[in-house]
């Protein structure tokens, strides 16, 4: 049964919300950034209380993802299925990352992928209110 587009909309919406409410936050960061030290990647820490509920229901709650990767994979202590999800709207897009192994144990993961002209930024929750940032040149 084919999605219902009006679904679809709504969890893009969310995820365009983070997007407009996180970019200013990161400018303000990058403000202090050199940008040779972006060649092999710089990490810096966000702290963002007034995001947390945009990353929830954006990400970690949002319930239409695309599949965009499967791959079954053995391991030394058995196989198991990695899969990642996508939402996607511009340069802007929400990753779920979920490891099914073969002795029932799922991990799953989240990021909000940001790519400007000359950067690709990867965020990602670590706590309450706190956001690791990983920033590339591309």
């Amino acid at each position: 049964m084919p999605i219902q587009e009006a679904y679809r909309e709504e969890a893009l919406l969310k995820l365009k919300d983070l997007c407009q409410a996180i970019g200013p936050k990161i400018e303000k960061l990058m403000e202090e950034v050199d940008e040779e030290d972006l060649e092999f990647g710089l990490r810096l820490d966000m702290k963002a209380k007034d995001l947390e509920e945009l990353w929830r229901s954006a990400i970690e709650e949002n319930n239409y993802m695309e599949i965009t990767f499967t791959e079954i994979m053995e391991h030394h202590d058995g196989a198991y299925l990695k899969a990642v999800f996508r939402n996607q709207t511009g340069s802007c897009h929400g990753e779920r990352y979920v490891s099914v192994r073969s002795s029932g144990r799922v991990e799953i993961g989240h990021a909000l992928i940001i790519e400007r002209e000359t950067i690709k930024i990867r965020v990602e929750k670590v706590g309450d209110g706190l956001f690791n940032l990983f920033i590339k040149a591309k």
